[in-house]
């Protein structure tokens, strides 16, 4: 997916399928979703990043979209590209749209293939909590997923992570 742009972090720790990293401030766009399945938050927010905002810009796609898991909702995220400053930010026209801003973090990440139905994302979830429990890391916030590639790709290709602050 190199032809996309993704959120700038430096690499603290790699072990095997889970890493450490410490990310950059970043901003995304954000929606509440159904569910892990559904599509018309994606939907909302290709508009927005295809000019349906209030200065009708458009921007480039990025990666990864971002499903954060809340206790009562879902989250369905694009990252806004580096080269918009927050001043340049456009309003969403649509009011289900809001911007989010993810401060500098320090994140526990697992790196998978295949699908993200409920049953894989909460087996990678509690394997990255058992490592993040085996690390004497503190979990800070919410889990997320981030997914890589279009939904039709072939499973085996697929680059997905879950994602947590932790404090290390």
């Amino acid at each position: 997916m190199g032809k996309y742009e993704s959120p700038k972090y430096e690499l603290i720790m790699n072990n095997a399928n889970f890493e450490l990293r410490k990310y950059a401030p970043f901003y995304t766009t954000s929606v509440i979703e159904k569910n892990l399945k559904g599509y018309s938050g994606f939907g909302l927010l290709f508009g927005y990043i295809s000019g349906e905002n209030e200065k009708r810009e458009k921007m480039n796609m990025t990666v990864p979209v971002i499903n954060q898991f809340d206790k009562d909702q879902i989250t369905m995220e694009f990252v806004i590209p580096s080269s918009v400053a927050l001043s340049q930010i456009p309003d969403p026209i649509n009011s289900n749209i809001k911007i989010k801003h993810y401060p500098e973090m320090t994140t526990a990440v697992i790196c998978f293939s295949g699908n993200t139905g409920p049953r894989r994302v909460e087996q990678m979830k509690n394997q990255l909590s058992d490592w993040i429990e085996l690390m004497h890391f503190e979990i800070i916030g919410n889990y997320r997923l981030a997914r890589y590639n279009p939904p039709f790709s072939l499973p085996f290709l697929r680059k997905n992570e879950i994602l947590v602050e932790v404090k290390a």
